[in-house]
């Protein structure tokens, strides 16, 4: 029995989802952990197998406890978005899977204890269960207009609920972060020798000046900020009969709202060369402006702080090209190179979109509370 087979078995068994009927199936899409579809003789589900070096990180068990918990807040009530939540289940051998209780002995964050089969210590596999949604993620040049309104309204009824970390009892969120060590970076590269040097020395500048405006407008748009999804583009939202359902809320929490409908604009109202379609734009802000006022908002830091998300993407990947992180596909190089890129385009088109902006930002809604 190989290793992946017996870590979901045991998972399916501690947690009462029966037992497993053929081999697992890999699911793709996200770049951290890994996702599988499971049958089992009670029914299929979406396993996803957190990665466990990134389980180690201060915080980070908490980080995916209080994720869910956002997922769930919104998912009830009359202004509920479509969610796609994990299962709840006690911890322990007798653990069932439940509902989408808010309190209560249920634990969305399931594991099993693992051994290593290069060390004789253990670790602890840590998982998210869903139940499997026969639904697809779509993706450029398959958006369409009513992709983008019904995307738009749904980030509108979220930023709408106006909830804060304090009503879902979360950690608050640091409003400024120290700028990356870019040089550093550098200088690590360079003692390393490595292929790649001379197209991060290029990016250098680029990547200094955003992130010193990215850091600098920090403090002012973090004077508004409402809990939120924070990761909404085109493979965390799944479709069926035509309708969205929102999944992976790990990156859940706080944020300014006009920083995160920035960020949906590009990732859902790009082609396929990410250039940005004006109609798809038209047609998102129009859903959202039912719902959220755009009248005032000061567009140049909201820009600014757009690249920050990015911009921690880049770092990332650089820290997993000079063997600081983890790179098992040896895929560091290439997602840094492709991120640089992206943040070009981005800057290109930041005029154009923010004229957008402020023009569908005279059509106030009445009962729009920001």
């Amino acid at each position: 029995m190989n290793t992946l087979y017996h870590t979901l078995a045991s998972l399916c068994e501690k947690y009462a989802l029966g037992k497993m009927q053929g081999n697992p199936q890999a699911v793709e899409g996200g770049l951290l952990h890994r996702m599988y579809h499971v049958t089992t003789d009670q029914g299929d589900y979406a396993i996803k197998l957190l990665n466990p070096d990134i389980m180690k990180r201060p915080r980070a068990i908490q980080n995916m406890m209080d994720s869910e918990r956002v997922a769930r807040h919104l998912s009830h009530g009359p202004d509920a978005v479509p969610v796609v939540a994990a299962l709840s289940g006690k911890k322990g051998a007798d653990a069932t899977p439940g509902g989408t209780a808010l309190s209560g002995d249920d634990e969305p964050l399931w594991f099993v204890d693992m051994d290593r089969e290069d060390s004789p210590e253990s670790f602890r596999q840590y998982a998210l269960v869903y139940p499997w949604l026969e639904a697809r993620s779509l993706f450029a040049p398959r958006i369409g207009l009513s992709h983008c309104g019904k995307i738009g309204r749904i980030l509108g009824l979220i930023h709408h609920a106006q909830l804060k970390p304090e009503d879902l009892g979360l950690s608050p969120e640091e409003t400024a972060r120290p700028l990356y060590d870019w040089q550093g970076y550098q200088s690590l590269a360079r003692h390393q020798s490595v292929s790649w040097l001379a197209d991060y020395e290029a990016m250098l500048p680029d990547l200094t000046r955003w992130d010193r405006a990215a850091t600098e407008a920090m403090k002012s748009v973090a004077s508004l900020q409402v809990v939120s999804h924070r990761d909404l583009d085109p493979k965390n939202v799944l479709w069926k009969d035509g309708e969205p359902w929102l999944i992976d809320w790990e990156a859940a929490g706080a944020v300014n709202p006009w920083q995160e409908l920035v960020e949906v604009l590009y990732y859902w109202c790009s082609d396929q060369s990410g250039a940005l379609d004006l109609s798809l734009c038209r047609e998102l802000l129009q859903e959202y402006t039912r719902f959220m006022d755009l009248h005032s908002v000061d567009w140049a830091p909201v820009f600014a702080v757009s690249f920050d998300g990015m911009l921690g993407w880049l770092e990332y990947t650089l820290k997993k090209s000079l063997g600081l992180e983890k790179d098992e596909k040896g895929e560091g190089p290439a997602q840094m190179k492709g991120t640089y890129r992206d943040l070009l385009h981005r800057e290109s088109q930041t005029r154009q979109l923010a004229e957008l902006c402020e023009a569908m930002g005279h059509r106030v809604t009445a009962d729009s509370p920001l």
